[in-house]
Parts: structure tokens; sequence; C-alpha cells
């Protein structure tokens, strides 16, 4: 049970994160001001591929449970002109190594901050990627300065019966089949990609379908979860932090949201609208203009929907 509490978290909420190489310019941003450095830090037993552009207060980038680093491809270059960013690919996504023993996305991220030197940075997490960021600031909140949150999952709060099977619709024998289990969260799933956008759709399916260890569920049984569940100690976190959620995401994130509102204080949770889960990618322009505005100002107000 606990490797697939964790698979189905991991991977979006039943999918939800990396391999790098920069594609094509991201539509509405500009390129990357600067070189990019890409490479492999060496962590206990792997290495987990990395890229990392520009000058200024740190961003750490981390991925979601479904599509790697590159997740955030809309986000790397525009960040990368006023800050220095840095976007990794977790155990078992993208280009980094499959984990064959236990591992800590925890330490693995405190592994990041270690080896670039980063005293404190902005962390943007998605979906279980959020989670990871929300279960780091508890063990290292010296290390964070401030949290977005994207369609985040807080540890302790649990999931559904219908996120876990998509109202039945996610059989054990898609689960089982990254291949199927890519056409099923892209084709479709009504919250994983809002079903107006056949653009991200389409760009999330060409890239799972290269990257189809993202969906392999055996890493989740080697995966160490955090010291301890993150919702009840949500009141420790006294940072900034901006909750982002996609109108049509599945009805556990918009709970979990309202759950880390409650808990965070001083905390704002914003809706964008025509976007499901991966909103990053869905909807850029709204995600990237209310990101700015938040690490632009050091007040807790923001305007409520986009797009």
């Amino acid at each position: 049970m606990k490797s697939t509490k964790f698979f189905l978290c991991g991977l979006g909420l039943v999918i939800l994160s990396g391999s790098l190489i920069m594609s094509s310019t991201p539509r509405g941003t500009p390129p990357v001001q600067g070189p990019v450095k890409t490479g492999f830090l060496d962590v206990p037993g792997g290495k987990l591929y990395y890229e990392v552009a520009g000058e200024g207060e740190w961003i750490v980038l981390v991925h979601d449970g479904n599509l790697h680093s590159v997740t955030w491809d809309e986000q790397f270059p525009l960040f990368s002109k006023n800050h220095k960013v840095v976007r990794y690919d977790r155990r078992g996504y993208g280009k980094s190594t499959y984990p064959d023993k236990p591992y800590s996305n925890i330490e693995d991220l405190a592994e990041v901050f270690r080896q670039f030197r980063i005293d404190k940075a902005v962390l943007m997490g998605m979906s279980a990627g959020g989670g990871l960021v929300m279960d780091f600031a508890l063990e290292h909140p010296d290390k964070v300065a401030k949290m977005v949150l994207v369609g985040a999952v807080v540890s302790g709060y649990g999931y559904s019966e219908h996120m876990m099977t998509r109202g039945g619709n996610l059989t054990p024998e898609i689960r089982s089949d990254p291949a199927k289990l890519a056409d099923f969260m892209c084709h479709r799933d009504p919250y994983t990609f809002y079903e107006g956008n056949a653009e991200a759709r389409k760009k999330g399916y060409d890239i799972l379908m290269k990257n189809l260890q993202n969906y392999k569920a055996d890493k989740y049984r080697y995966l160490r979860g955090p010291k301890r569940p993150a919702l009840p100690n949500l009141k420790e976190i006294k940072v900034p932090a901006l909750i982002i959620v996609g109108e049509y995401d599945i009805p556990d994130c918009h709970a979990h949201a309202g759950a880390i509102e409650t808990g965070i204080a001083g905390s704002k949770r914003v809706i964008i609208n025509k976007a499901g889960h991966i909103v990053p990618m869905e909807q850029p322009a709204a995600f990237n203009d209310l990101v700015l505005k938040f690490l632009s100002e050091n007040k807790r107000s923001f305007k409520t929907a986009c797009s």
C-alpha cells in the first residue's frame, strides 16, 4: 500500500515531474539570457540531471510526477533573466538515474542546495513537487525565502478514491503500463490537461512517450517519505507562499490547496482559468505574470484568477 500511495501522489496524483534538454523557445518567453550550464549532481546511489542559468536571487524549480523538469520550459528562460534558476530531474525521471535502493527526495533537494552553495532560495514546486517543497521547508526552514505551490499536494492529507481511480476509469491495467498511462492522462483524463487545450495535451503526450520511465511505479517502493507529515505542521512555515491551482484541476488538488492556505499564515490561493493540473504549460502567460508579481513584492496581496 505504501508504494502504491507514493505512486499515485508522485504521478500527478496518479501522475504528476524531468529530463531537461531545452526544446524550442517557449511561447511568449525570451531565450535564456547568457549560458545554460548542464550536468549531473552526484547523490547517494544515483545522479540528478540539472540545468542552471541566470544571475541574482536563486529560484529552484521542482517538477511534478508526470513530466519532469520540462514542466518548466515556459518559465526557465523568463525567470533566469533576473534570477539564478536551477531545475533538475528527480530520480527516475528524465535524464536522472533510476533508483534501485532507498532514497529521499528531501535529501536530494538538500544536495542541490549544498552542491550549488545555495544559502536561501525561492522554491517553486508543481504537484508532488509542491509537496516536496513543503516537506523540505519544514526540515530546512532557513533555506527557503518564498514558496510557489502549483497544484500542490500536502503530506498527511490523503486522497479520495475518485482521485486514485479517476472515477473508476484508471484501472490497474492502465496504471501498470506506462504507455497506456500516458495515453490515459493526456487524452482521457479530464484533469491533467484542460480538455480545450489540445496543444498542451499533445505536447505532454509527446514528452511522456519519450520518457516512459516517468510513469514506472517501482521507483516509489524505494522512496522514503518525510520525517513527519506536513499538514499538521504547516503553521511552522513563516515565508510568503503563493498557491496556484488550475480551474479544472482534480477536486483533491483544490481541497489540498484550501488546506495549505489555511495552514500557512498569510498565504494566498489563486485560480487560473482554462487550466487543468499542469498550469505552467497550459497557461504560461497568466502563470508567469502572477509569479513575477509575487517575486517582485514582499506583501501577500494578489489579484484573483486570470486568463
